[in-house]
């Protein structure tokens, strides 16, 4: 794992971790990152391929707000998910079934 704090970094070696559980996935899948201090970056998961881009996606399934550090934190497993959710540190909004995908990619 990179020991990196930089959040598109992060996600990009978590998801690589995760390439066998991407064939779980169905259909188009849409993750928006933003953060005060980190670029925007979105996660786009179609049919059990993946590719991240840098900025904003026009219709994302969800978007997760939170802090760089948080972001990091979870990434490295230093935090559970549905902890720093339900404390207030995670805002969701959009299709917030779909955060147990992320959850399940990004934890394996």
């Amino acid at each position: 794992m990179s020991t990196s704090n930089d959040p598109y970094a992060l996600i990009e070696a978590k998801v690589k971790e995760a390439e066998k559980l991407l064939s779980n996935v169905k259909g188009v899948k849409v993750f928006q990152f933003k953060g005060n201090d980190y670029e925007p970056f979105y996660v786009m998961v179609n049919n059990g391929s993946l590719t991240i881009n840098k900025g904003i996606h026009s219709n994302p399934t969800l978007t997760i707000q939170v802090s760089g550090d948080v972001l990091a934190k979870l990434l490295n497993g230093q935090m559970d998910p549905v902890q720093a959710y339900l404390s207030g540190l995670i805002r969701l909004s959009g299709d917030l079934m779909e955060a147990m995908t992320l959850v399940s990619l990004i934890t394996h």
